[in-house]
């Protein structure tokens, strides 16, 4: 886990190392590390502090030799990466720092998770996975997503919104979280170039999906479809998104997380 943090952080961290003023690190993992868990229940105490959901984050401050940070630790599911993003702008917007690492990471594949997802009917199998048209469900994948934030930078964050919809313990059920969310986005940032959905290619979470997206003035904005392409990262599947659209050749961009237990978090960027 460490080593996969290490290397997605090294290219973000060298944008904001050396500017002046306090920092603040979001690196977050909402299932802690299997790996370290399982050496702990081996007999190796010394894990079990490293198993936990916020241990990422002063591992990876020792790394860098980051010293006095301010941390930003957040669990949401398929949404954790946009959560401590948006716990770290927070603490920029009000003057608590100046730069921040945030993201997410996930090393979370273990049978037992396959085993669990595999009996909620979610995963696609032998199946190619697609979102938005016949449900496959997804293929499950592991990675992190790492950015940088600071004063001033190619890309600015205008806006974000994050709700909850505690109607069922995994899916979103309430139309209106998801509705609220895009029309607060357009209200702000409207005819962005690219909207990156969630799009899981499950029956219910694209149904969901697909019935805010339609329904608003944003309709008609072009769609990217991550997780048929790169797999479904879990808690790291926001970040990692986000991070790639911030490589595409638009000028504004929305991206959505929908996240089990009903985290939504959705962010617009526009470029500086």
């Amino acid at each position: 886990m460490l080593r996969l943090a290490t290397a997605t952080a090294a290219r973000p961290w060298l944008a904001i190392r050396n500017l002046p003023g306090e920092l603040a690190l979001g690196i977050s993992t909402s299932k802690g590390d299997p790996a370290a868990l399982d050496r702990a229940l081996a007999g190796d105490a010394r894990a079990f502090i490293a198993a936990l959901p916020g241990q990422l984050t002063p591992q990876l401050a020792g790394v860098f030799g980051c010293g006095i940070y301010q941390p930003v630790p957040v669990a949401a599911a398929c949404s954790t990466g946009l959560y401590a993003l948006l716990g770290c702008a927070d603490r920029i917007e009000d003057g608590l720092c100046t730069r921040a690492l945030a993201g997410a990471a996930d090393l979370s594949l273990t049978p037992l998770l396959i085993a669990g997802f595999r009996a909620l009917g979610v995963l696609c199998g032998d199946e190619r996975p697609q979102a938005f048209g016949t449900p496959t469900g997804f293929a499950p994948a592991e990675g992190a997503g790492l950015i940088a934030l600071a004063g001033d930078g190619p890309w600015r964050l205008t806006a974000s919104v994050r709700l909850g919809d505690a109607r069922h313990e995994t899916e979103f059920r309430d139309p209106a979280t998801l509705h609220h969310a895009l029309d607060a986005l357009w209200q702000v940032v409207p005819r962005p170039d690219l909207i990156i959905t969630h799009g899981t290619g499950t029956a219910r979470g694209d149904a969901y999906e697909r019935t805010g997206l339609d329904a608003g003035p944003w309709r008609d904005v072009p769609r990217l479809h991550c997780k048929p392409v790169i797999g479904h990262c879990l808690g790291a599947s926001a970040a990692v998104e986000l991070a790639l659209g911030l490589e595409a050749p638009v000028k504004r961009l929305w991206k959505l997380g929908l996240g089990f237990g009903g985290h939504l978090a959705a962010v617009a960027v526009e470029r500086s």
